[in-house]
């Protein structure tokens, strides 16, 4: 007993340093048996959509020699800006307060750190439903939290981009099927069903905001902001895998 024993794990030994020793070609397909008769393919679908939904990040900074005059200067700019906001039809509950702060400040000499003031930042994100208003919005804003009013970015979105989503995911998967066919034919075998489907969407990368020419030539009282909103490209990418017949 104890023989056949010691002759069954040289063999196992044996065959472990064979196999080690064997070429990548040969170990390859050894390794992977499981997954013969599939072919693995990645399909991409995209498709553009205009946004119809703007979020603007604004707010107003300011810098006084104490807490209560910069936190009061923040209070009553802000107060305005939010007013100016309702006042073109933003609702309340699409503004929200994003970031409200109160930081010392210093200057750095030779003698050490000296206090030179207190600074308060408070911004909020506004939801504009209606893009042809975003210009006079974020004019009356600036206007309303005067001099020290701070925009800080303008995000544009598709508010239900489920539509977009089902073309790109249809368009995704015939890629892949069409990639499939071809490695299935450069093979000299025939493609079967699908096996496994996996998704991944992302909503494209918002736009940035530029002016046409004429825009800059507007003559007005008051020239206006120019904005575009542009175009915004819904991706969705899958991984199928196909069985072989």
């Amino acid at each position: 007993m104890y023989r056949l024993k010691f002759l069954s794990l040289g063999i196992s030994t044996l065959l472990a340093i064979t196999l080690t020793g064997c070429e990548p070609q040969i170990i390859g397909p050894l390794l992977q048996s499981q997954e013969s008769g599939k072919i693995h393919v990645t399909g991409s679908g995209s498709v553009v959509g205009e946004p119809d939904i703007a979020t603007l990040h604004l707010g107003v900074s300011v810098e006084k020699k104490t807490v209560a005059e910069a936190r009061e200067a923040a209070a009553v700019a802000m107060t305005a800006v939010i007013a100016s906001l309702k006042a073109n039809d933003i609702a309340e509950n699409d503004i929200r307060t994003e970031r409200f702060s109160i930081y010392p400040q210093y200057d750095y000499t030779e003698n050490g750190r000296v206090l030179r003031g207190y600074s308060v930042n408070n911004t909020v994100s506004a939801k504009v439903r209606e893009l042809e208003n975003l210009s006079d919005v974020i004019d009356d804003a600036a206007e309303a939290g005067g001099d020290i009013v701070v925009v800080n970015a303008i995000q544009f979105m598709i508010e239900d981009p489920t539509a977009l989503q089902a073309q790109a995911r249809s368009l995704a998967v015939k890629n892949a099927e069409a990639k499939a066919q071809t490695l299935a034919d450069a093979g000299g075998v025939t493609l079967g069903k699908p096996v496994t489907i996996t998704e991944t969407t992302s909503g494209g990368i918002p736009p940035i905001a530029f002016a046409k020419t004429e825009e800059f030539a507007a003559d007005s009282a008051r020239s206006s902001t120019p904005i575009e909103a542009g175009e915004l490209t819904i991706v969705v990418n899958v991984t199928v895998v196909y069985g072989i017949e």
